[in-house]
């Protein structure tokens, strides 16, 4: 798989995040509001929990629209094999357990993409630690995150 198609399939599906995000924001500040939420007596915290469940989706749903705005304003970079590992960099390593492929993403991470070849691509951000201790290494490279993985591919 390329990786504009990577890009795609990201901002499609962060799309769909953004809308059912927005969507559940709403409902909540709704219920938030609605009189059958007002306390019946001074222990009754459903309408604050209402609040917080409310602000706690739409603060989903801001970084949402953040991670989609900068996945659609990003400009994959060329990668050499011996370029160091940067956003937009997909990178594939070995471990004990197998072969990995992850795909550098500003924004969020954390979803998979399945290819043609019955691997998986995981989109990780330069905030997860995997995603942190990839940047700036380069292939030959060993890393500690996620049990230990040694780089073995960069494009």
């Amino acid at each position: 798989m390329n990786k504009i198609a990577i890009l795609q399939v990201i901002v499609q599906r962060l799309e769909s995040d953004l809308e059912q995000a927005t969507d559940a924001a709403i409902e909540s500040a709704e219920s938030a509001t609605h009189e059958e939420s007002r306390a019946e007596g001074k222990y009754d915290t459903r309408g604050l929990e209402t609040t917080y469940l409310a602000s706690g989706q739409a603060r989903h749903a801001v970084e949402l629209r953040e991670s989609l705005a900068a996945v659609k304003n990003f400009s994959l970079p060329d990668f050499t094999q011996s370029s160091p590992i940067a956003l937009g960099a997909l990178v594939t390593l070995l471990s004990s357990q197998g072969r990995e492929i992850f795909f550098l993403a500003p924004g969020m991470g954390g979803m998979e993409i399945p290819c043609d070849d019955n691997s998986t691509i995981t989109v990780i951000s330069s905030r997860s630690p995997i995603g942190n201790e990839l940047l700036g290494k380069s292939v030959g490279n060993r890393i500690q995150a996620g049990g230990g993985k040694t780089i073995i591919r960069i494009s």
